[in-house]
């Protein structure tokens, strides 16, 4: 049997290194590396107690503050903080006793830091347990309230309000809090979703056949992690949200087409347009980073995708030689994340307006270099997992004002909802409608120089 002091010290070191940055399956990765851990239980526990706690995280920060009384969770020491935090989501959020795991907690502490420390945490669980904020929560605004109240930033709550309206905010927001559906995509290069579906029932993990997207399927039932499956390691499927698997299907590549994923690594959707060509033709895939590449790199290979030339570079400044075009090319832009909180709810505490307004930026020059490499005819998709009008629909307006001899044409197949401000041959897609992870995407087309 795991012990609870294993089980607590494992999720606080993971809490940890997603503060650094770590996506919450990268830094479980390191951890368990770290560790030798090889129990598939232990370290799912222990990805859905580091989860929850980081899905809440605005509301545990707000009680533990007025605790501690003249500080803040903040300028605690890292661990000490994850522990904490780990803590109160047992204590509020869960039916566990304190008795139950507070002397393991307690103990961890003492171990790591001394007694001194391991008192101070216990007097502020007991403090946690018993206060009562009532007089607190009266004090916010609506916005603030709505904000604890459904684990969301004080200014995504305000913004979503002026976008979407109170109704269909306080859904996005619910659907945020629930257990987001798992997709995979199958890569039909190698099997048929139907034959996959068998082969998948043979190790216990129940999928069904999405109606709308032929190659898409709908997480039932596991026994284990997919990534632990032959037919993953052998690549039979991609771990892909279908949400992201629509946009390949909207750009629609075809065999012998040449096509420039501007944004390509770590190669879910590069890897998608293979599929489409049947392996015929070419993909020049660009990224910047040097370690997402080499997962790209990876990842084709066990798709057995042997047209993608990689390369590393800035897709913002690159140029080709020879002033190649290319029939269709890919933006799926750097964002943030905002659609994705249902899948990747650490994102929730690093966005904010600021950053935002950098990555428009970053946006709109990705794609004003793009569509210069696009042939007269040819397709331009625009997409991110955003959900904010400044990344979405005012980048194509500003780009259809700027580009005339650009127009947008019907993002199909359509499955959303039509974009915001008018620009109906958009497609947005969001968590309580589609059942994915909220998404927009724009296709457009270059005139042909009689037009």
């Amino acid at each position: 049997m795991v012990s609870l002091e294993l089980y607590f010290n494992l999720a606080s070191l993971a809490l940890k290194e997603i503060e650094n940055g770590l996506s919450a399956r990268l830094a479980l990765k390191k951890i368990s590396s770290r560790y030798s851990i090889t129990n598939t239980k232990l370290r799912s526990k222990v990805h859905a107690l580091v989860i929850e706690t980081i899905r809440r995280l605005n509301y545990i920060d707000w009680v533990t503050n007025i605790s501690l009384e003249g500080t803040s969770i903040s300028q605690l020491p890292p661990y000490i903080r994850s522990i904490l935090r780990l803590s109160v989501y047992q204590l509020k959020f869960l039916s566990t006793q304190p008795s139950q795991f507070f002397s393991a907690l307690i103990g961890l502490i003492a171990k790591k830091f001394g007694r001194k420390d391991a008192g101070f945490v216990k007097a502020i669980l007991y403090e946690i347990e018993k206060r009562d904020t009532t007089y607190y929560f009266t004090r916010l605004s609506e916005y603030e309230k709505i904000g604890l109240q459904l684990f969301h930033p004080t200014w995504f709550v305000r913004y979503l309000f002026r976008i979407m309206g109170r109704s269909e905010a306080l859904k996005v927001m619910r659907k945020n809090n629930s257990q987001p559906t798992q997709y995979i995509r199958v890569n039909t290069l190698k099997v048929h979703p139907e034959m996959l579906q068998r082969k998948l029932a043979k190790e216990k993990t129940i999928v069904t056949i999405d109606p709308e997207l032929f190659d898409v399927l709908h997480i039932k039932k596991m026994k284990r992690p997919l990534i632990h499956s032959p037919y993953y390691k052998n690549g039979f499927f991609y771990i892909q949200n279908k949400a992201s698997a629509l946009v390949t299907h909207i750009l629609n590549p075809k065999e012998n087409d040449v096509v420039l994923d501007v944004c390509a690594a770590p190669g879910g959707k590069t890897t998608h347009i293979g599929q489409f060509m049947k392996n015929e033709g070419e993909i020049v895939a660009l990224d910047s980073s040097s370690k997402r590449m080499y997962e790209l790199i990876e990842t084709s290979q066990r798709q057995s995708i042997n047209i993608i030339q990689p390369l590393l570079a800035d897709s913002r400044s690159i140029s080709f030689a020879s002033k190649k075009q290319f029939d269709k090319v890919l933006v799926d832009a750097p964002c943030s994340s905002t659609g994705a909180f249902w899948s990747r709810p650490s994102r929730k505490w690093s966005v904010n307006r600021r950053l935002i307004k950098w990555l428009s930026q970053i946006q709109w020059s990705l794609l004003e270099r793009a569509a210069s490499l696009v042939r007269s005819k040819g397709i331009l998709v625009y997409s991110t997992c955003s959900l904010t009008l400044e990344e979405n629909e005012m980048i194509i307006e500003r780009f259809l004002k700027l580009n005339s001899d650009f127009k947008l044409t019907e993002a199909t197949p359509f499955i959303g909802i039509h974009g915001f401000r008018g620009l109906n041959l958009c497609q947005r897609l969001f968590p309580h409608i589609n059942n994915t992870d909220g998404v927009f995407i724009a296709k457009l087309i270059r005139r042909s120089r009689e037009e």
